[in-house]
């Protein structure tokens, strides 16, 4: 089936989601540097504010169908082949968004690339939870989210390249290049296995247990820590059956595991990523930079610049979250966050008014904010909504989650060039009065899931009347496990 055992088939498996997230964040930069490139402004007929603000942002409504898919395909096809399948959709959008020649075509083009990116963001993130061990489960999630930026940063870095290029290639060999991420995405999943989670619950045992074998145990079937790590799966999948719980029905009853408030958080914690801010200086970065008075030139340098802030940001959870948990990085967030926001309003105000410094502070500030939502919402928000689905929920509730991601992306994308022209520097202010609104939220409505196997944080979010029966089911699979060993 494959030949990778142990820390290499875990590394694999992560490179593997890394590269989705590489791809996600490239697409989510591309575009920063095109909108504002002559040449491509020229070919759609100079466009107003709000045409160019759906040329970006229906981008994103092409995600949230791409990710409401994933629900039953996920569970119906697997894990890898619902990757594949995004990928090649994204390549023939992506070849189609190349070749463009008038505005149609390009939104149209947008809008079929997303749907595949749609689907592997709300497929990767359930892929790796599925494989990785409880206690590092956080922390690898949170490194795809690095390479998120790193995706932004080579958009970035490319285009700001490109900008001394005359020519069509400056704007058209960037939309091109997504295809290379997408066809490693696709080889990769040739040379992984499927999750051992997704196998048992479709009574593959057979194949999960070699799954599990070649991760934890050298390939040994039979090893305790194969088998106890299978008896758990079985066992929770099992708990699923006799609950019925496998449609979208049930994602929206609150039933024994309460799965309608894991939804209802799951989807709020992607909301919260994309009204806290961080689509303003994504999608228009350069823009941001030019409000500061700078070149052309000089705010695609800046915008480089600002990438590699990034991503020392997002470099922080991976070695917090599993000491300080996901809660306590969310909060710390919010108001940092907040706190950024609003200090480059004041700045572009200061700017406008004439101090020379002003503009400049206002960058330094956006950067600050783009390190401190890497080192915060930016992996929260795609580690959460993993974690707390069940087997049987997981694909349809993570995709539930990641369409509100696209959604309140397409929002914030859509808006931001209006907001831009009427409220100026109010903007910032505006998206620091959403963060304040959502820190009462973090803290009263999401539970700690630090530590916690999948099967754990299912019981976690159970009734307590049913906790009582599941624990007695866990300590049995506990002394299971002790006298196996």
């Amino acid at each position: 089936m494959f030949n990778l055992k142990g820390k290499a088939l875990f590394n694999a498996s992560t490179i593997l989601a890394a590269i989705g997230f590489l791809l996600f964040g490239y697409d989510q930069g591309v575009m920063s540097g095109i909108v504002t490139n002559e040449g491509f402004l020229d070919l759609m007929g100079r466009p107003d504010s709000a045409t160019l603000g759906a040329i970006v942002a229906l981008y994103e409504i092409g995600c949230m169908f791409g990710a409401l898919a994933t629900g039953r395909l996920s569970d119906i096809l697997g894990r890898r082949n619902t990757i594949r399948l995004g990928c090649v959709i994204l390549v023939v959008g992506a070849v189609i968004q190349t070749a463009t020649t008038h505005v149609g075509m390009t939104i149209v083009s947008r809008i079929l690339t997303g749907f595949g990116n749609g689907m592997n963001t709300a497929t990767v993130p359930v892929y790796q939870s599925e494989m990785s061990p409880p206690k590092s489960r956080g922390a690898h999630i949170c490194f795809e989210c690095t390479l998120l930026v790193i995706g932004i940063g080579i958009a970035y870095w490319l285009e700001y390249g490109l900008f001394f290029v005359s020519g069509e290639v400056a704007w058209r060999f960037p939309l091109a290049f997504q295809n290379v991420f997408a066809l490693l995405l696709i080889a990769g999943t040739f040379v992984l296995p499927e999750t051992p989670r997704w196998l048992v619950s479709h009574d593959r045992d057979d194949e999960a247990k070699e799954v599990l074998a070649c991760l934890w145990s050298d390939g040994d079937v039979n090893h305790p820590r194969c088998l106890g790590e299978y008896q758990e799966i079985k066992e929770g999948i099992e708990l699923e059956r006799r609950e019925g719980i496998s449609s979208y029905k049930e994602l929206f009853t609150k039933g024994k595991f309460n799965n309608r408030y894991r939804v209802c958080i799951g989807m709020l914690s992607q909301i919260i990523q994309q009204l806290c801010g961080i689509n303003v200086t994504t999608y228009y970065l350069v823009s941001v930079f030019k409000q500061a008075n700078m070149s052309d030139s000089m705010a695609m340098l800046m915008a480089g610049v600002d990438s590699i802030v990034y991503i020392l940001g997002s470099l922080v959870p991976i070695f917090l979250v599993e000491r300080v948990g996901r809660r306590k990085i969310m909060l710390w967030g919010l108001v940092t966050q907040t706190i950024t926001l609003v200090c480059i309003g004041g700045c572009q105000k200061a700017g406008f008014d004439g101090y020379s410094a002003g503009g400049n502070a206002a960058a330094a500030f956006t950067m600050l904010y783009n390190f401190v939502f890497g080192a915060s919402w930016l992996s929260m928000a795609w580690l959460y909504p993993a974690e707390i689905f069940s087997t049987g929920l997981r694909a349809k509730g993570n995709s539930l989650s990641t369409a509100a991601n696209w959604l309140g992306n397409f929002v914030v994308a859509m808006i931001a060039p209006i907001l831009f022209e009427h409220l100026s520097y109010w903007t910032y202010i505006l998206f620091a009065a959403f963060n304040i609104v959502f820190i009462p939220m973090v803290y009263f409505w999401f539970p700690e899931t630090k530590g916690l196997s999948l099967e754990q944080i299912e019981i976690l979010f159970a009734t307590d009347e049913f906790k009582e029966d599941a624990n007695v089911r866990v300590i049995l699979t506990f002394f299971f496990n002790i006298f196996s060993w």
